[in-house]
């Protein structure tokens, strides 16, 4: 269908008709739950090396990472102008396509590796590099599609409202990607009991993103005009504009690269693009290595086991919700809040990734909300007190880390280890943190499967010659219980491995600091930055680049998230092998100037093409000074 002609206006478009907000919702929410599982496709790689373990290295997690960051990054400067020129919808299917075999293939070759037992020796950096770039490169169709499409659906002034949209959808993708993928681990461990399933991480959102290509192809529509609605000015950049042609390539960047607003979010964004994943990812590495938490652990993947907790939440939010449908004034605003706030306490004990559905849900939503109603659409401020708030966060994360002792807080009753033990030496092999410890249990000989023990990689080997290893099943290991030194022969958890496996005790360290103290500065500052994201990329993208230039707009913004996310990927691999304590040290400079340049676009607002020549002068002059 031919697009409407827009209809004219310069005043704030708040009143759409029931049939047009019905059709946008469904124009809306599939594509948004399409990029929450995008999400589930991109951050499985984090999974699943928690999964891994040593056949995926922290540093070898860092260079495949940062190839696909990389690529999702350059990739925006080619497809932002070309979704410009063809239309989200089109840029959306892509995405979700290319998405779906990137991902197909990564889940396959694992599977093979895998079930051949040649892990260890397989090219499994070099090949995951290349696909998992593959996977980004589609991948960065979807953020200046989505963008795209709403320009032309929401008015400048609902969109503090879509703000907080485009947080939940992101916040919905790390949930599925984080707790909804450490499920499916679980599940596939048990269906395939002693088989390797990593696999199922990266078949399962392939399988899902094909289903929803399909849904999208039905529905998704480029703007009103197109799903039967007239067009309207909806009060950006491109208002007033009456040609709706796609803008040559060369004009497009030239307005985008001599805007100093853009050029201000652009290094905001990378800030948020190092802290974002800086956090995201690295905590439940932490979480796991560090503090060996176990997994049912919040902040690891957490348990649903409390179904009437469940249910009752649930509950509640239906009734408030209901209530808040029949309410007016502020009875209809705190039914609605009550509902929001039961819908999302069970999350809670949805593990980590169920934290940054909270997080995310409640930053993109209050972000956009405040920007909105105290400070006239103006994104600056709002960002401004984010990023302000996740900088004390970052700074407080320096005093909250907290390195496992070698003294045991708990034990699996079989491991031979109880609550209290000091361990003093593993094999003859001092130790003094669990840091140690792990590593001397890991290089206890095992009886290697079709493979040979290394004993400089602590692993077995395809690539030795099987042979007879002096495995005698059990870990020599001298603790001090109750003011006395013991001399015990611990059960080896696995004496007998296959090519690539590792070993570890059953039992968790004392923790010198509670977790709950890093936790908490780590949920507030993803609630912060997510918020942030959303109202920056999602929101003042489509402010400041119009209808007409949404799509590169967004890409060059995004753009400079992920060189921010390559940066941080390549840079903590590194400094995490060395020591943890370089982690929040690497972030807070980032988070301080992210901070100060929010104070550059405090009063800035998009400039539309409707005025007057001398008020359009002011306003250019304005935002000028503002940045």
């Amino acid at each position: 269908m031919a697009a409407a002609p827009i209809a004219a206006s310069s005043a704030p478009m708040h009143a759409h008709p029931a049939g047009y907000r019905l059709r946008r919702f469904l124009n809306w929410f599939p594509l948004g739950l399409t990029y929450a599982l995008l999400y589930m496709g991109r951050y499985n790689l984090t999974v699943a090396k928690t999964s891994l373990g040593d056949l995926m290295t922290k540093e070898d997690f860092g260079v495949i990472f940062g190839a696909g960051t990389f690529t999702y990054a350059l990739a925006f400067l080619l497809n932002g102008p070309l979704v410009d020129r063809f239309g989200g919808r089109r840029g959306m299917l892509i995405a979700a396509l290319g998405s779906m075999v990137a991902n197909g293939a990564m889940g396959l070759y694992l599977q093979h590796v895998l079930s051949t037992g040649s892990a260890a020796e397989a090219p499994l950096l070099l090949v995951f590099s290349a696909l998992y770039a593959a996977n980004m490169y589609f991948q960065s169709f979807a953020a200046v599609s989505i963008v795209k499409v709403n320009a032309h659906w929401f008015h400048v002034t609902e969109r503090g409202g879509f703000s907080g949209i485009f947080g939940t959808m992101i916040s919905s993708g790390i949930f599925l990607a984080f707790t909804v993928n450490g499920w499916l681990l679980g599940t596939a461990a048990q269906i395939w009991e002693g088989k390797p399933s990593q696999w199922v991480v990266f078949l399962a959102p392939s399988l899902l993103l094909g289903v929803m290509a399909v849904v999208e192809f039905f529905l998704l529509r480029d703007s009103p005009g197109k799903a039967g609605f007239t067009d309207f000015d909806t009060g950006d950049a491109s208002s007033g504009e009456e040609d709706a042609a796609p803008l040559p390539t060369r004009e497009v960047f030239r307005r985008l690269l001599t805007n100093p607003v853009i050029l201000t979010v652009a290094g905001i964004e990378f800030c948020t693009g190092v802290l974002r994943n800086g956090v995201m990812h690295w905590f439940p590495i932490y979480a796991s290595e560090v503090w060996v938490l176990p997994k049912e652990h919040v902040f690891m993947r957490g348990s649903w086991d409390n179904l009437g907790l469940l249910f009752t939440c649930f509950g509640v939010a239906a009734v408030s919700g209901l209530l808040a449908a029949h309410a007016s004034g502020r009875r209809r605003g705190a039914f609605a809040v009550a509902a929001s706030l039961a819908f999302l306490a069970p999350f809670f004990q949805g593990g980590w990734g169920g934290l940054l559905f909270i997080a995310g849900v409640i930053g993109g939503n209050v972000a956009g909300w405040v920007s909105d109603l105290f400070f006239q659409s103006r994104r600056g401020p709002a960002a401004a007190g984010l990023y302000f708030f996740l900088a004390l966060c970052t700074i407080g994360m320096i005093f909250a880390l907290a390195p496992a002792t070698n003294e045991v807080g708990s034990a699996d009753p079989k491991s031979g280890l109880v609550a209290g033990d000091r361990i003093l030496a593993i094999a003859g092999q001092e130790v003094a943190g669990w840091a140690d410890v792990r590593s001397a249990v890991a290089c206890v000989p095992a009886q290697c499967t079709d493979s040979g023990w290394d004993a400089a990689a602590c692993t077995c080997s395809s690539r030795i010659a099987p042979g007879a290893t002096a495995a005698p099943g059990v870990i020599a290991a001298t603790v001090l219980r109750g003011g006395e030194r013991l001399a015990l022969d611990l059960p080896d958890p696995a004496p007998v491995m296959r090519a690539g496996d590792g070993r570890k005790l059953a039992a968790q360290p004392v923790l010198p600091i509670s977790p709950w103290w890093l936790g908490a500065l780590v949920f507030l500052l993803s609630l912060s930055v997510i918020g942030v994201h959303g109202l920056l990329s999602g929101t003042a993208t489509m402010d400041f680049g119009g209808r007409r230039a949404a799509a590169t707009a967004t890409g060059v913004i995004d753009g400079f998230v992920y060189l921010g996310t390559a940066v941080q990927s390549l840079a903590l691999g590194f400094l995490t092998s060395r020591s943890w304590s370089y982690w929040p040290l690497f972030l807070a400079p980032f988070a301080i100037l992210g901070a100060l340049l929010c104070l550059r676009i405090w009063n800035a607002k998009p400039k539309s093409a409707r005025k007057a020549p001398a008020a359009a002068a002011t306003e250019q002059k304005d935002a000028a000074q503002a940045a």
